[in-house]
């Protein structure tokens, strides 16, 4: 059973697990949601290699990319654990993960393979006025590149 931080209200716990949710939705091109509900106007998205600072750097990231799988015929499935919430003094909220990712090109079903890569995520989150939860500042660190990590993992 997963269980939120003592000073973390369960429904903040699972808006913040949604938000992370909704991310690898759209990452994987399996769901599409408006970045702006996810990412703060002046948000930094820190992929190692690759930084984006501001809603407009990260949609053109965001566009390029599904133009990029769109014609390559590539699919991603980005699996999401330990999810850890880390309320802090100002009432942001440090979350860690780890992620793991399959690639592949080509028809579905697609063979398993060994995956592409695995990272630790670092996010702060911050409760906008309206109660919901963007991310203001997300990283990525690679800790393991297999075969068909993207350029930016490597």
């Amino acid at each position: 059973m997963i269980v939120p931080a003592p000073d973390l209200p369960a429904t903040d716990f699972m808006a913040l697990q949604q938000l992370a949710a909704r991310y690898w939705a759209l990452a994987d091109l399996t769901e599409a949601v408006p970045l702006d509900e996810m990412f703060a106007p002046d948000a930094v998205f820190d992929l190692g290699k690759l930084q984006l600072e501001g809603l407009p750097a990260i949609a053109a990231f965001f566009a390029e990319r599904e133009a990029g799988m769109r014609a390559s015929g590539r699919t991603t499935r980005h699996l999401a654990s330990n999810f850890l919430a880390l309320p802090q003094p100002d009432g942001s909220v440090r979350v860690r993960s780890t992620v793991m990712v399959h690639t592949g090109n080509g028809d579905h079903p697609l063979p398993a393979t060994e995956p592409s890569g695995i990272a630790d995520f670092h996010d702060l989150c911050r409760r906008q006025p309206d109660g919901r939860w963007l991310y203001h500042h997300r990283s990525a660190a690679t800790v393991f590149v297999g075969p068909g990590a993207a350029a930016f993992a490597r």
